[in-house]
């Protein structure tokens, strides 16, 4: 994820005109805490590689970026355990 002050940073920047500053602390705030109930997505993941084949990247839109050299992040959300 976005460490907290580039985030806040970037939001300050962009809406300074707009938005007043307690609203932008508020926001940057509720952003942070959506990180908490994600995963990063990697090769090794439960999910990842059952169809991997030489030529994945004809077939594959983030295959084919990676092996251009793009650096692509994947999350998906955390599983919540079930309660009885």
């Amino acid at each position: 994820m976005i460490p907290e002050k580039e985030l806040e940073a970037l939001l300050r920047n962009r809406l300074h005109e707009t938005m007043p500053s307690q609203k932008i602390d508020e926001l940057v705030s509720e952003i942070k805490s959506l990180g908490d109930g994600w995963e990063e997505v990697t090769v090794s993941h439960r999910d990842m590689g059952y169809s991997m084949s030489v030529n994945c990247a004809d077939i594959c839109w983030f295959a084919d970026h990676v092996y251009q050299g793009e650096v692509i992040k994947l999350y998906s959300k955390k599983k919540v355990a079930a309660t009885s």
